[in-house]
């Protein structure tokens, strides 16, 4: 296992309901829940979901199905006693002890469940339409308000951490400013490898993985380019071993060479944050987000498009997107100012006062 590879936590053994333990063509309403589930499981591993994807499906139906039981009194749950009345009772009964949140998280994993049971024809409609669930809250992101953050952030990056015991500007500098100005994500950015530098000197950009295993690309302009650089030929005479041809070489490195974590990427931009005399500026609990958050505000104020600036933050919504709309008056100011209708209106406003001020 590779430096900053995400270690599998206890809730991620494989699931109870182990998947393969009953063939797809013989699932039927008088089905026990676990074989149902087991065939569903069998189903989504052709898409390759991530050992926490498939360990909260198993606890969000397990947990539901666990409050049915108890309220109908079943030995075992068939698919046939899923029916509207029983969920409802059910995902009460889960609602009155677990947050908003999770309640969500739990009526989705159900609907995908049934989309599935729908598809393979065991039954003719999902019930889940008819079992309410808690409205999704609508938070705003969480920039960094600061007028000189990134460029104080930036300018301390690039010189030496007098308290470090080996400091590494150009490493610093290099990690941070990718965050500045592509916004990726911190597990985005530590997964990065040398070959997600990609396409010729004047058309570069960053191969990202982003959620879902979902790839994009991300331009990059000279300036980062330049500042990667120097990095890596600072890192060649630092580190002589190193491959940096192979493509699977990790791009952001600690001093020995590993592959920088989430954890130490945080450690890292936090300490540069307390020494630029930002920390204070920076919304709680965001942190290196929030440099994804600035970047995404700051693009739509100066005029971006809300769909491409989606293409690139890699979100699956476009309402995700347009969150960013919501964070900043200025942002919503440029989008008005920028509609074809505003022009006109000037020209009829203006042919109004000149009428006005003709004798």
């Amino acid at each position: 296992m590779r430096q900053g590879d995400i270690v599998p936590v206890r809730e991620c053994r494989p699931p109870a309901w182990q998947p393969g333990t009953v063939s797809r063509s013989r699932l039927t309403a008088a089905s026990p829940l676990p074989d149902a589930v087991g065939a569903w499981l069998t189903d989504l591993g052709a898409k390759k979901p991530s050992p926490h994807t498939l360990a909260g499906y198993r606890r969000d139906l397990e947990g539901v199905a666990g409050r049915l039981r108890q309220l109908d009194a079943l030995e075992v749950v068939t698919v046939a006693d899923l029916d509207r009345s029983a969920l409802r009772a059910a995902f009460s009964s889960w609602a009155a002890d677990h947050a908003a949140a999770s309640v969500r998280r739990a009526h989705s994993a159900w609907s995908s469940f049934f989309d599935f049971l729908v598809a393979e024809g065991v039954l003719d409609g999902s019930p889940m339409a008819a079992v309410p669930k808690p409205k999704t809250p609508t938070s705003l992101p969480r920039a960094i308000r600061a007028r000189d953050a990134v460029a104080r952030l930036l300018a301390t990056a690039a010189t030496p951490d007098p308290r470090g015991r080996d400091p590494w500007p150009a490493r610093d500098l290099a990690v941070v400013a990718t965050f500045c100005v592509t916004g990726v994500r911190e597990a985005e950015a530590a997964a990065l490898d040398v070959g997600s530098l990609d396409g010729e000197p004047s058309g570069r950009r960053l191969e990202v993985i982003g959620k879902g295993r979902k790839a994009r690309a991300v331009p990059i302009d000279a300036a980062l380019e330049i500042v990667l650089t120097r990095y890596l030929d600072e890192r060649a005479r630092r580190l002589p071993g190193e491959d940096l041809d192979h493509p699977s070489t990790p791009l952001f490195v600690d001093v020995r060479g590993r592959r920088l974590s989430v954890d130490q990427i945080r450690y890292l931009v936090e300490r540069l944050y307390v020494r630029a005399g930002i920390r204070a500026n920076v919304p709680a609990g965001a942190l290196v987000h929030a440099l994804r958050h600035t970047f995404a505000t700051a693009a739509l104020e100066a005029g971006a498009d809300v769909v491409e600036l989606q293409e690139l933050l890699g979100h699956a919504s476009l309402e995700t997107t347009r969150r960013y709309l919501s964070a900043t008056a200025q942002g919503l100011r440029h989008v008005i100012q920028a509609h074809p209708s505003q022009a006109a209106l000037r020209s009829a406003v203006d042919a109004t006062i000149r009428s006005r001020t003709t004798p």
